[in-house]
């Protein structure tokens, strides 16, 4: 490498810095942005008083969880009383609702869909 490319090579590296050093820069702010947004709101809505419902689950952390929270396999296997691949098995053949597809080897399922799939299936 000559010294011509050398000295354009080192330029480059400098100026590729200085941008990222800016979207870091610009990406705190957002961030900072965020959070006093989020603070704002949080004092703005009255917190509602919690509604204590019967869970048949009540000794186990998942039953803490809200309906609306995501749930991996392993609690998943814990509500439905099954293996994993017996989840997969039913999930193939359509007799049990699909994960959420969140990125490679990361499937989650929504609580309610799982607790809806199970009361559902309880009376048959």
């Amino acid at each position: 490498m000559n010294k011509k490319e050398k000295e354009y090579l080192l330029y480059y590296l400098e100026q590729l810095s200085l941008k990222l050093r800016n979207n870091i820069s610009e990406m705190q702010q957002g961030l900072n942005h965020i959070a006093d947004i989020s603070k704002n709101i949080s004092q703005e809505i009255p917190t509602s008083p919690k509604v204590m419902t019967f869970d048949p689950l009540s000794t186990d952390k998942l039953a803490e969880k809200p309906p609306e929270c995501l749930i991996r396999i392993r609690e998943v296997c814990l509500l439905v009383s099954v293996s994993r691949s017996t989840i997969f098995r039913m999930v193939e053949e359509g007799s049990f609702p699909k994960p959420l597809n969140l990125g490679p080897r990361f499937k989650a399922w929504q609580k309610r869909t799982v607790v809806d799939w199970i009361i559902s299936h309880d009376d048959n």
